[in-house]
């Protein structure tokens, strides 16, 4: 008969905290992809309709970027904190 062993005892990360990744990198992933289609949206209406790019428009669009980041850590830590029921 085995006996039982806790997760984070056998070295690995335990399943909140894969969890807690994976969710992490699905925010980031569907982030970035909105802020790409964002920022081509800009970029096509840009060219259609002559606009500067201006440090304002890159300021913006880093700022699209710094929101992904941050979605996807706070999204991380809130399933490190809150972790899914299960049933």
């Amino acid at each position: 008969m085995s006996e039982y062993v806790p997760e984070h005892a056998m070295g690995g990360p335990t399943v909140v905290e894969r969890d807690a990744r994976n969710r992490a990198w699905r925010t980031l992933w569907q982030g970035l992809f909105t802020d790409v289609a964002v920022s081509v949206l800009t970029v096509a209406v840009t060219v259609m309709v002559d606009i500067e790019w201006t440090r304002e428009w890159w300021l913006i669009t880093g700022g699209l970027l710094a929101k992904t980041v941050i979605m996807s850590a706070v999204s991380y830590v809130a399933r490190r904190v809150v972790p899914p029921q299960n049933g």
